[in-house]
């Protein structure tokens, strides 16, 4: 019936240059005022968490020996520079032990090489026995090099060795230390066990950088870009990426999501997630959106009858669309039903 009381309309209809309006009035045609919204509803999405790999940590054994203790358990969140375990190694000792003993051989040699030069110098030591002190000195320099290069293969810091060396006691144990703050992802050492150079013992996971990955209808990931700033319910998150190509079996577009306070999702796990937009748009009934010359439009009550619009649709749901316009107005009264019936004039105008 609305059709039909529409289509009469067509001989008062009129066409201007600029807009296309159908002219009338009918009872049977309902409107609406215009909702202005800052927050565009995007849907429910599966998302997966990822990690880029800077964000995680694989800690292996720096050398043989026995986890003397173990501060962590599976998934606790550790501070940047925490110790994290200790690993005791009689090789290690060993070789410390070894260093050391050269270094009191040569801290010996280098006393009796100020001994000998003075007597050298006045003639009274033979040449021999002072060059034969030099030489000794010069050994124990290039083994103390080597052993030092050895300590730092077996997990020795610098700063270790050095400590080492002034002190001349032995470390006992290599402290591990947490390399980033995270969560201890994955745990594979227990206190008293013996491990191998090379064994892996954990992974810390920077959780703070994951990101998320969800699919995009094509038309909405074109309206984002790089810094596009989203939300996640109520938390904030920011477009870190937009895949250049699109998926040929569901027409999407991959979009990865980053979110400088931490994500609720773990790498690898999927959840649905609601996505907001925080943009000005409008909030419409569903009902008033047609598709003109395959162009998203609406009808606006104005004094002569009722104007065309085309919009742009940013997302929409059973009941609900949401759109830019530069020429709608909050004030505007815009038609939810009848829409198709003047849809349809218009259309038979094109064809007059």
């Amino acid at each position: 019936m609305i059709k039909i009381a529409i289509l009469n309309l067509i001989t008062l209809a009129t066409l201007f240059a600029n807009d296309l309006v159908v002219a009338g009035n009918d009872a049977m045609i309902k409107t609406t005022k215009v909702k202005a919204t800052k927050s565009v509803y995007l849907g429910s999405y599966l998302a997966q968490g990822h990690l880029p790999a800077d964000a995680t940590f694989r800690i292996d054994a720096p050398l043989e020996g026995i986890v003397e203790t173990l501060g962590v358990n599976i998934y606790d969140n550790v501070k940047q520079g925490k110790v994290i375990a200790a690993i005791k190694s009689p090789k290690l000792l060993e070789l410390e032990a070894e260093y050391i003993n050269l270094l009191i051989e040569e801290e010996y040699n280098q006393n009796e090489l100020k001994r000998l030069k003075p007597l050298y110098e006045a003639a009274v030591v033979a040449k021999k026995q002072y060059l034969m002190a030099q030489n000794i000195s010069e050994k124990y320099k290039t083994q103390l090099k080597f052993y030092r290069n050895l300590l730092q293969e077996w997990g020795l810091s610098s700063k270790q060795i050095e400590t080492i060396t002034q002190t001349k006691k032995a470390i006992t144990d290599i402290k591990i230390y947490a390399p980033i703050s995270g969560k201890i992802a994955d745990l594979n050492i227990f206190p008293k066990m013996y491990l191998q150079r090379g064994d892996h013992m954990m992974s810390v996971v920077d959780t703070a950088k994951t990101h998320l990955e969800l699919s995009l209808p094509i038309a909405l990931a074109k309206e984002l870009h790089v810094g596009s700033k989203l939300f996640i319910g109520e938390s904030p998150v920011e477009v870190e990426s937009i895949a250049a190509k699109i998926d040929p079996r569901t027409q999407t577009l991959a979009v990865h999501l980053l979110s400088k306070n931490g994500m609720s999702v773990l790498p690898e796990e999927k959840k649905n997630i609601k996505l907001f937009w925080p943009k000005d748009a409008y909030e419409l009934p569903a009902s008033a959106i047609v598709s003109v010359d395959d162009k998203a439009a609406l009808f606006v009550k104005v004094d002569n009858g009722y104007k065309l619009v085309n919009v742009t649709v940013l997302n929409r749901d059973t009941s609900k669309v949401y759109v830019t316009s530069q020429t709608l107005h909050t004030n505007d009264l815009i038609v939810t039903s009848g829409a198709i019936a003047l849809k349809g004039a218009v259309e038979a105008q094109s064809n007059d």
